[in-house]
């Protein structure tokens, strides 16, 4: 899981500002090679699109933008035929250019019809986000070096796409390299519902995740299924994660933090897991460990943001602190954090007195198979939606039901 982790770390990562942006003023920069469209990639696999919105949204305003790195370290997007061109701020001047609200957008979307209901993904793409949006398409900036790109900002009043239905789904595959591991997820927001199909003849993988409720459901449950610190996250457009949202109490989770690490200076802290057993103990805000008698470690006490982030403390150090700083991540959002013999018992999950993150419970109970990623390290344990391929081979095909 880590592994798939790191690899769609470019996907995973908030989309508020732009990704990848190298900054500098802006240059009528000629075309050169990395600006040439790529054709379709004979090695790559379909990705299907199946309309569920129940009449609400004919094929023609169902949009598709998807954005990855086909070269490393480099943006580019799918055009309907299943050729690439690298992302370009010219775009937004271009013949069939996006505008609203008096500024223009490259148009890096199209829609179902356009695509004929499928379109071949390349064979190498890392980091790749494949948005849908519904009634429009999004309204996405390219930086001025043409390194970056801005994703939609909820945050931000004036946003052009703050009144644009959208989701995503997130993947990343190197045919021959790196296994297909993609999810569809509610890290940051949830849109509207959405389940993918990964198939892999071959191997016999076969596997449905997303959520399968029409909007209807999905929104009236969690109205009334989460604590008042949740409910102000939902509008009518979505419902924005907490680590995400930023009016969501800064101290919502203080008290347990406290509380574990108050614990864990006065008991012994121990995890163990095949394979792996750490242990040691809380001295002022570090936790001293170590890991299968390697060490020391440490880890020092987070905050409440950083654990709805899983980010500063529970993110950074050796491989050793980042593992267990994920562990602890997990632990709290699950409201197990105090007990280390339920961290890794689903059944004890987001249960009893403890604060932990009602948003990603919820999304836990309408989620295919109870799977769902509420959080960024929501696979601790394999709770995630996460769909990983056993090998390098393409998959035979990915199905993705928008769903209204």
């Amino acid at each position: 899981m880590k592994t798939v982790r790191l690899l769609l770390a470019a996907a995973t990562t908030s989309a508020l500002l732009f990704l990848g942006a190298g900054g500098g003023t802006a240059t009528a920069a000629s075309p050169g090679a990395a600006d040439t469209p790529r054709a379709a990639d004979a090695a790559g696999f379909p990705i299907v699109f199946q309309n569920n919105t129940r009449g609400a949204y004919a094929d023609a305003q169902i949009y598709v933008t998807v954005l990855g790195q086909i070269t490393p370290g480099q943006w580019s997007y799918l055009r309907p035929d299943g050729s690439t061109a690298h992302i370009n701020h010219l775009d937004a001047n271009a013949p069939g250019h996006l505008s609203k609200h008096g500024v223009n957008y490259p148009n890096m979307s199209f829609t179902l019809t356009q695509a004929g209901g499928r379109v071949p993904s390349p064979s190498s793409i890392r980091g790749g986000r494949i948005y849908l949006s519904l009634g429009s398409p999004l309204y996405i900036p390219v930086s001025p070096d043409d390194q970056g790109w801005g994703g939609p900002d909820p945050n931000n009043p004036s946003d052009p796409n703050n009144d644009v239905y959208y989701d995503w789904y997130e993947y990343t595959f190197v045919n021959g390299q790196a296994a297909y591991g993609g999810n569809t997820t509610q890290v940051d927001q949830f849109g509207f519902p959405m389940t993918s199909r990964l198939r892999q003849t071959s191997s016999g993988y076969d596997t449905t995740r997303g959520i399968s409720k029409t909007r209807a459901q999905v929104m009236s449950a969690y109205a009334a299924g989460v604590g008042a610190a949740f409910k102000p996250l939902q509008s009518s457009y979505r419902i924005i994660a907490p680590r995400s949202a930023a009016g969501f109490p800064a101290d919502y989770l203080t008290s347990t933090v406290d509380q574990t690490w108050s614990y864990y200076a006065s008991h012994p802290f121990t995890l163990s897991s095949p394979g792996e057993t750490f242990s040691g103990r809380v001295a002022g805000d570090t936790l001293t460990f170590t890991r299968n008698g390697a060490g020391p470690f440490t880890l020092h006490k987070p905050t409440s943001r950083e654990v709805m982030a899983c980010s500063g403390a529970l993110a950074s150090g050796s491989d050793e602190e980042k593992r267990l700083g994920a562990e602890f991540c997990a632990a709290f959002n699950r409201g197990v954090a105090q007990d280390t013999s339920l961290w890794h018992t689903p059944s004890a999950y987001y249960r009893g007195t403890a604060p932990r993150n009602d948003y990603a419970a919820f999304f836990h109970t309408v989620g295919l198979d109870g799977r769902a990623y509420g959080f960024p390290y929501d696979d601790i344990n394999d709770q995630s939606s996460v769909q990983i391929l056993g090998n390098a081979n393409p998959p035979t095909d990915l199905t993705l039901s928008i769903g209204w």
